[in-house]
């Protein structure tokens, strides 16, 4: 519980009507709770909810007439985050616990106030450092590190010499530092090419369920800083990807990719082998990227178009039933034409 002005001073929001109003938590808008509190970024379809259904709004000034309690920021969805975090901020810090039946190296080292999950594996000269919880089934690796609050979720695994940041999130059945796909064909079949490299994972990097990022074949795989990947991801041996980029699920990015900071990659791109993708870049979903890109590019579309381009491609697809009729009648006109002169 929380009154009106605490709320505004913690989301640097200005007040438009009771500071005491009392706050009990977030909601939707869709989906109203008393004493609760939402955010609006646009002026809404439908009519808001009743002040008695609703506690209060997060919203931008132009939108602040449209209810009795709001709170005034230039950014409603960033200070909603802000308000959420408050709320579900645990009241009392939970102890750390490692449960009886995980195994841990005698070798591996850990920090302070570490969790340690049931079943959960730390195998030989892993690091755990201090403060990170690790989910119920979830296997560390030898030399293995994981860092400072680093969070992974029940049956996550992270393989040999592969590294972890802090305050990283790893979310279920994702798999760090499996091998990459790398053969050499001969004339008797596929031969390993194989994979010594490992897997860095920078700071404040989230990672979806179920994603596969291989070691590289020789020194490193690295995530940047502050990258955020959505489930079903694929990222392949020695990508290297940049600081604070957005990747959207089923995503695949073949070796030797790099990505530059700040891009955002929409969902089920693919991405061919050996290219670069400058900084600031946007990929629309589905693409298929088989050139290296410039900075700020927008691309879309199958191969990968500057995306104006691709919309005019597209809308010429859309015609071309059309454009097949018109053409078989200046056909039939050019046959009658023919005739007509002989």
């Amino acid at each position: 519980m929380a009154k009106l002005r605490e709320i505004a001073e913690l989301i640097g929001g200005e007040i438009r009507g009771n500071p005491e109003l009392e706050i009990a938590g977030f909601c939707s808008l869709e989906r109203p709770q008393p004493a609760h509190i939402a955010f609006m970024e646009t002026a809404p379809k439908r009519t808001l909810p009743s002040a008695d259904s609703l506690g209060a709004i997060i919203t931008a000034e132009r939108l602040a007439h449209l209810f009795p309690a709001v709170i005034v920021v230039d950014n409603p969805r960033l200070a909603f985050v802000q308000a959420m975090d408050y709320f579900l901020a645990p009241k009392v810090d939970k102890p750390p616990m490692i449960d009886d039946s995980s195994r841990i190296a005698l070798t591996a080292h850990i920090g302070e106030a570490v969790s340690i999950g049931a079943l959960a594996v730390v195998d030989e000269h892993a690091v755990l450092e201090d403060k990170c919880q690790i989910g119920a089934g979830c296997y560390v690796g030898p030399h293995a590190r994981i860092g400072a609050r680093t969070n992974l979720h029940p049956h996550v695994t992270i393989l040999a010499e592969c590294e972890v940041g802090a305050r990283c999130i790893v979310h279920s059945g994702s798999v760090i530092g499996s091998d990459g796909f790398g053969f050499v064909t001969t004339s008797d079949g596929h031969r390993k090419f194989p994979q010594t490299g490992k897997v860095v994972i920078e700071d404040d990097v989230e990672i979806g369920a179920c994603c596969t990022i291989d070691r590289a074949a020789i020194d490193e795989t690295r995530i940047g800083r502050g990258t955020k990947i959505d489930n079903l991801v694929q990222i392949a041996h020695n990508v290297r990807i940049g600081e604070h980029c957005l990747i959207a699920a089923q995503t695949g990015i073949s070796g030797r990719t790099t990505i530059g900071p700040w891009c955002v990659i929409g969902g089920q791109a693919g991405f061919q082998g050996g290219i670069t993708v400058g900084a600031n870049t946007v990929i629309a979903a589905q693409s298929g990227v088989f050139s290296s890109l410039p900075e700020k590019s927008r691309v879309s579309g199958y191969p990968a178009k500057p995306h104006r381009q691709a919309m005019r491609v597209l809308a010429l697809t859309w015609k071309l039933p059309e454009l097949v009729e018109k053409i078989k009648a200046l056909e039939e006109e050019i046959k009658r034409l023919k005739k007509s002169t002989k």
